[in-house]
């Protein structure tokens, strides 16, 4: 029963709900444009008949069995429903402390511009701290682009993780009791919406802000964790909010490498066993380089039309070593301006980031990035995800179906481009 995919989808709820809305806001993008009031009644219409609908037969399909397939029906006629009813504003608007965050960053902006004098080196550090990139040489940031490790200069999850873990660490220094464990998820959650809102709110670092919220409070009430259904959650919340925002390459990218990360890392790492920690280091950060990959090729080829030859060892190389400068700059901020302490500091990385410039730099010039050129196209992307999510079911359900159901679509694949 444990490896059942009746199992799984009940552990799974929010994973079903999401990919439902997001099948019906597919739907409703291909159907006919209404204006903006014949839309929003039509869906709310649409909306009430599906309820009533659901309540008259509920009984009579638990059972025939046909419940499953009502609750599907009824769950993509809500994703219908949302993209009539909010065609042209945010479904809900949530008032933020502006005056506040802007001062926040203008500190931010001071403190780096009085200890980090080069040029060049402050704008990095300011694109890696806050996501401000208009200081950065244009050279440097394709250079970044083309051998793609360009999420190093763009706030991601990478950034929040580093900020979260840390805190954590110091956090988990409080008495256990209810009152501290209360103070301690305060804490999280305002370091890391500050944090977020300071960086303006890209999307793929409001991706990791949802999915880091979710998760301390699931962890804090003690609820079981599975991991899809936590970042299913941050869709829904973002289908709820604003489900325009879906379709930002950004956040697509954000979450397919989150759940190929989910997925692959751990059959990866289990390909091999290591003891050397050393190694083990190295083969891990492969191994996660890997599953994003793998998760956003799609994507990458399908708005772009290549991809990064050189990716897989720039990531497992260049991350590593910018985890120094984010960890320097995250000290540099805590440290007094007084006594100099501050300024030497900043020299300090103010040559490491001019280091590691050069380094990217050169690399760059001598490989010329050895980009791939891929071209995808709808149906391409639909056979890819459909093979990942069959691999997925048969890794952890370990039934042959899911097996025999990836061949399946390989063979459709080759079928179709043969006779195309």
């Amino acid at each position: 029963m444990l490896n059942s995919f009746v199992y799984w989808r009940a552990t799974h709820p929010l994973v079903f709900i999401s990919v439902h809305l997001l099948f019906g806001l597919g739907i409703a993008s291909i159907l006919p444009k209404f204006k903006n009031e014949e839309a929003f009644y039509l869906a709310i219409i649409i909306l009430i008949f599906s309820i009533l609908y659901l309540l008259m037969v509920t009984r009579k399909s638990i059972k025939d069995g046909s419940l499953p397939i009502l609750n599907s029906l009824l769950l993509m006629s809500w994703g219908i429903c949302i993209k009539w009813a909010f065609q042209t504003k945010n479904n809900f608007h949530i008032p933020y402390p502006e005056t506040a965050i802007i001062h926040a960053r203008q500190w931010i902006i001071e403190k780096v511009g009085e200890n980090i004098k080069n040029q060049e080196a402050k704008g990095f550090s300011l694109a890696i701290l806050i996501g401000n990139k208009s200081d950065m040489d244009k050279i440097l940031v394709n250079a970044y682009l083309q051998l793609g490790i360009i999420h190093i200069i763009a706030i991601s999850g990478m950034h929040l993780e580093i900020l979260f873990k840390n805190l954590s660490r110091i956090t988990k220094l409080l008495p256990r009791q209810k009152i501290f464990l209360w103070m301690e998820l305060l804490i999280l959650l305002l370091t890391v919406w500050t944090y977020t809102f300071i960086a303006f709110g890209s999307p793929s670092i409001i991706r990791a802000s949802l999915f880091f919220s979710i998760y301390i409070i699931g962890k804090f009430m003690e609820t079981p964790s599975f991991m899809l259904n936590t970042i299913a959650a941050g869709v829904l919340m973002l289908l709820l909010f604003d489900h325009d925002k879906i379709s930002n390459i950004g956040l697509q990218l954000s979450y397919a490498a989150v759940i190929g990360i989910h997925i692959f890392y751990k059959p990866f790492y289990n390909l091999l066993t290591i003891d050397n920690p050393i190694i083990q280091f190295l083969w891990s950060n492969c191994c996660v380089s890997l599953s994003a990959q793998i998760a956003t090729l799609p994507i990458l080829a399908f708005h772009f039309h290549q991809i990064a030859g050189w990716v897989l060892v720039s990531n497992f190389i260049m991350v590593p070593l910018s985890n120094f400068i984010l960890y320097g700059l995250g000290i540099l901020l805590l440290l007094p301006t007084k006594f100099s302490i501050a300024a030497f500091w900043g020299s300090l990385i103010e040559k490491y980031i001019h280091f590691f410039n050069v380094f990217v730099t050169n690399w760059f010039k001598q490989t010329n990035a050895g980009n791939v050129i891929i071209e995808m196209n709808h149906f391409d992307i639909i056979i890819y995800y459909a093979v990942l999510l069959f691999l997925y079911l048969w890794l952890y359900l370990k039934q042959t179906i899911y097996l025999i159901w990836v061949l399946a679509f390989i063979c459709l694949y080759v079928v179709m481009k043969l006779f195309s």
